[in-house]
């Protein structure tokens, strides 16, 4: 479960997240110039938007339906793909925090590295009965459902099914 208290720490780095890249814009612009500076976050900017359009519109729109349906929960982030969306997204956002962010997430071992941090933190707020993967039921042989994916069969057909097989 995640805590309010990491909730305002959350909101609070988004808020601060401008003002952070515009002093770091100035401290670039001052060192190496502020068309250098411009004509970089433009390059980082194409790179990101490059990254986004080879991710392909599938893992785009499966991060964007993990995102608005499960409110992040369904976001599998072991397979690499949503980091490198991630990295994408990151990279195309103008400002050299969020690029160098970016950058880190292309960085292979380190992405590997971070999902699982990742998987193990949103598995600790999964709820009491999570397993080590952050499933439910705590049995990696157990699949969990959602309501529509099953139905309730009536005590009568288990017993005439366990009856039949006994028989055979």
């Amino acid at each position: 479960m995640v805590s309010n208290g990491m909730v305002k720490w959350v909101i609070g780095a988004i808020l601060l997240l401008p003002l952070a890249e515009l002093v770091v814009f100035i401290a670039v612009a001052a060192t190496i110039g502020l068309f250098h500076a411009l004509g970089l976050m433009l390059a980082t900017t194409l790179v990101g938007l490059l990254l986004l359009r080879h991710a392909g519109r599938t893992q785009i729109a499966r991060f964007r339906d993990a995102v608005t349906e499960t409110g992040g929960i369904g976001i599998e982030v072991g397979t690499g793909s949503f980091l490198v969306v991630l990295a994408g997204l990151l990279l195309f956002l103008p400002g050299f925090l969020t690029d160098a962010i970016g950058l880190l997430l292309l960085i292979g071992p380190l992405r590997r590295i971070l999902g699982g941090m990742v998987r193990r933190w949103a598995g600790q707020g999964a709820g009491p009965d999570a397993g080590p993967d952050g499933r439910r039921g705590g049995n990696p042989s157990v699949v969990d459902l959602e309501p529509d994916e099953w139905r309730q069969v009536p005590d009568r057909e288990l017993q005439n099914r366990s009856s039949k097989r006994r028989d055979d």
